[in-house]
């Protein structure tokens, strides 16, 4: 629809016109847009146009936020890649987009599984069995094994031959080499249950040591833009995210990450920092990669006395006012923040809950 097919029927009383079709600026106010009533000065004026419909509206007091829409990219928060422990051919993969669980592998080479999950946040670092050092990391595999049900004592740092019992048990019943220790090449940590990423190879392919095979993610759908460095300014971790989908459904999502590092816009476009938001809803389906748009709060303007932006009456360039229902009497006011429909107004006598004339 053409901008002018947007505005309301002319209205005139006066001098004072309500829209004018010769003449209309956009405010462009994120979230919504705001027509300012500007009469062209070599525009004839309007004929009179009795047969408005004409309506009330409370002013109020209500948040103005200003938005701004950015494009962004639907994903999976946490990628990793998981690489192969030794060489061999890849005989088994999960499907992209499953969910691995802990004491699950997530593929097998030479028909022997391998890359076991489990969960935590300390990466494995070391081979883990009997005569190593206490750590940290010792206490992360007896967690998993006492959540798997294999016991392993008490759950601390020290590792105890019934570490090394619970390791064997865990290794009998996957089929493998009951040996008691656990290679950090066979051992994939996540923080939580898992998503099968990208495929980076493929069943049938030759694996070599360290080579890419897959990626894993969280469970948690995420959304990432790059976005004007100065909109990034405006926002902050914790804020809350419109997210559009590309079948028109919006959703809710958070802020989770905003870049500290700006990046060199091409051929002279703005820098631009890298922004990270999690979606509250998993109704997106399995659009990983998908192009969504990202509706962001840049400003908030608290209990603001407002008025529909429709309620504006131009009485002179840069002069509006406003018509309380029921009077025919104009009000001039001064405008402030304008955001989603509505605008800021100061003016004599105007207060929460004044009815005042807009267009139906």
């Amino acid at each position: 629809m053409s901008a002018a097919a947007e505005v309301p029927r002319l209205r005139r009383r006066g001098h004072a016109v309500r829209t004018v079709a010769g003449t209309v600026a956009v405010l462009a106010v994120a979230g919504g847009v705001a027509w300012a009533l500007l009469p062209g000065p070599s525009s004839p004026a309007p004929a009179v146009n009795d047969q408005v419909p004409l309506g009330s509206a409370a002013v109020e007091r209500r948040d103005l936020i200003n938005r701004q829409d950015v494009d962004g990219t639907l994903g999976y928060a946490g990628t990793q890649t998981v690489t192969a422990p030794a060489a061999g051919t890849i005989t088994r993969l999960r499907p992209e987009g499953a969910t691995v669980t802990r004491g699950r592998s997530l593929l097998s080479i030479d028909a022997k599984a391998t890359a076991w999950v489990l969960y935590g946040r300390l990466p494995m670092y070391r081979d883990l069995g009997p005569g190593v050092t206490n750590g940290s990391d010792v206490r992360q595999l007896e967690r998993n094994l006492a959540a798997l049900g294999y016991d392993p004592g008490t759950v601390d740092a020290d590792w105890t031959w019934m570490t090394t019992a619970a390791v064997k048990a865990f290794q009998k019943d996957r089929g493998l080499t009951e040996n008691g220790t656990i290679r950090r090449a066979d051992v994939v940590v996540s923080d939580g249950p898992a998503r099968v990423g990208a495929h980076k190879a493929e069943v049938g392919d030759q694996a070599r040591p360290g080579a890419p095979v897959t990626q894993l993610t969280s469970t948690t759908p995420d959304a990432t833009a790059n976005v004007d460095a100065g909109i990034a300014a405006s926002v902050s971790p914790g804020d809350a995210v419109g997210v559009t989908l590309p079948d028109g459904r919006t959703v809710r999502g958070t802020i989770t990450k905003v870049g500290t590092v700006a990046t060199p816009g091409q051929n002279g476009a703005a820098p631009t920092v890298a922004l990270d938001v999690a979606l509250r809803s998993r109704r997106h389906g399995r659009l990983d990669g998908a192009p969504v748009t990202l509706s962001l709060a840049t400003g908030n303007t608290r209990n603001a006395l407002a008025v529909p932006v429709t309620a504006l009456v131009a009485t002179a360039p840069s002069a509006y006012a406003v018509e309380l229902a029921g009077s025919r009497r104009l009000v001039r006011v001064t405008l402030g923040a304008t955001a989603d429909g509505w605008t800021q107004v100061t003016g004599a006598g105007l207060t929460a809950g004044t009815r005042v004339v807009v267009p139906r």
